[in-house]
């Protein structure tokens, strides 16, 4: 009896252990801009919403931010019997129409990434797909402000990016667009 006790303590204490140390990373938009943390750290983008716009199709709903600081922040969520494709890079490829997709860090659902348009422009980009139900994202963001964060997260583990990103974007640059909700595409369908 004793020993199931203790058995049981210990699993509860691994348990509450696990729960403090994994804490999920998350972005998300208020009213004082975009909060990214990750690795326990927190980074504030200071911008306001000057314009959002829903945007609904198929089995898809988007709300689209264009922020002060010239950047777009955007969250997608899928009705009940979807979810987004599994793979990141893919979905992000597509709504930008993306020639090559570079992932600079992925930790715990929290990912930067640099992508390159069909133009041969760099996007900076930091997305976060904790929920395959929904993805929130901010990009346009200006080499230097990206580049200084991704130090700050990474350390000496991370390798110096090459100059580029467009600094501020006039209009949203994704394609949401009914053609990609397909299997191959940005959405599966739950039940296949």
């Amino acid at each position: 009896m004793t020993r199931n006790i203790i058995i049981a303590l210990l699993i509860i204490i691994a348990i509450l252990l696990l729960a403090y140390y994994y804490k999920a990373s998350s972005l998300n938009l208020d009213s004082k801009g975009v909060t990214l943390k990750v690795k326990n750290k927190t980074f504030s983008f200071e911008a306001t919403r000057v314009k959002t716009i829903p945007i609904s199709f198929s089995n898809v709903n988007i709300m689209q931010s264009k922020l002060s600081d010239g950047t777009y922040f955007e969250v997608a969520s899928v009705e009940a019997l979807y979810e987004f494709n599994q793979n990141t890079n893919d979905v992000i490829k597509i709504l930008f129409e993306a020639t090559k997709v570079d992932k600079v860090f992925s930790i715990k659902g929290v990912s930067a990434m640099r992508i390159t348009l069909k133009n041969s422009q760099v996007v900076n980009l930091f997305i976060d797909d904790n929920d395959m139900k929904e993805l929130k994202f901010v990009y346009g963001i200006s080499h230097e402000v990206f580049s200084s964060t991704v130090k700050q997260i990474m350390g000496k583990e991370v390798e110096e990016l090459p100059i580029g990103g467009m600094f501020e974007l006039t209009v949203p640059i994704t394609k949401w667009n009914i053609k990609h909700n397909d299997y191959d595409g940005i959405i599966t369908s739950m039940d296949h």
